[in-house]
């Protein structure tokens, strides 16, 4: 058996595939074979169990450490990681959550997982030194305004839920837990820092439905008049637009 047969065969073992990997492993005085495969498959859940409470500390704090655990090690397991860099995994784990039948009456116990995936995303991005040239855009002339595009920096994500998880996520950091009514719908755009902290801006429906045309790159002519009077104004105001271009094909 070569190196790498060896290595998924490890993989697959600790991802309770089969036990042949425990052949390979010699025991100790105090531990056979399989208590010390045992141990090695515990060290691996909790080790991903942690990196998942860091990314969804805020998931966790509302179904409680003894649930977050139980349902991240499902998660892991069905869904293992690819790489070693655990900074990229964990995608998917809200979808994992709104699945499980004891959330079904909680939904937003898994929008807040999404969200926090969200945020950790753009955490993680690069700041783009964009800014919008407004004395530029004034030299557009009129007949060609309908072919500008506007660009939005990557260090903004937009988010919308069904549950008012910006409401819900303020009294979680700042620990002012209260029982309130989360059915609202949220609009929200999250956007890093300087200082790699992310500001979320809240968003009207109009100012959420424009930037998501404006991030599929349609043109001002493609876009409502009504949509783009109704949210411009207010996105250049709350400072998410950070240039454009103008396409004449």
């Amino acid at each position: 058996m070569n190196i790498k047969q060896l290595q998924w065969q490890f993989s697959d073992t600790l991802l309770y595939k089969n036990d042949q990997i425990a052949k390979q492993i010699k025991p100790k005085k105090a531990f056979t074979s399989n208590e010390l495969l045992q141990i090695y498959r515990n060290n691996f859940v909790m080790g991903v169990t942690e990196a998942l409470s860091a990314t969804y500390q805020h998931t966790l704090s509302l179904v409680g450490e003894t649930f977050f655990n139980t349902v991240a090690r499902g998660f892991i397991l069905r869904h293992p990681p690819q790489e070693n860099n655990m900074m990229t995994y964990g995608d998917g784990f809200s979808e994992y959550l709104h699945e499980l039948e004891q959330l079904k009456a909680l939904p937003y116990v898994a929008e807040m997982a999404r969200f926090e995936w969200l945020l950790e995303q753009t955490t993680n991005t690069k700041l783009q030194p964009l800014s919008l040239d407004f004395q530029q855009l004034k030299l557009i002339p009129t007949e060609q305004l309908d072919n500008i595009s506007f660009q939005i920096a990557t260090q903004v994500s937009i988010f919308s839920s069904k549950q008012n998880i910006q409401h819900l996520y303020r009294m979680i950091i700042h620990k002012q837990i209260q029982e309130t009514d989360l059915n609202q719908i949220c609009y929200l755009a999250l956007k890093k820092q300087l200082n790699f902290s992310v500001e979320l801006i809240l968003l009207s429906e109009a100012e959420f439905l424009l930037l998501q045309q404006i991030m599929q790159q349609k043109k001002m002519g493609q876009i409502a008049p009504q949509s783009l009077l109704e949210g411009l104004p207010q996105l250049l105001e709350k400072d998410l637009l950070y240039g454009f271009t103008l396409i004449n094909a």
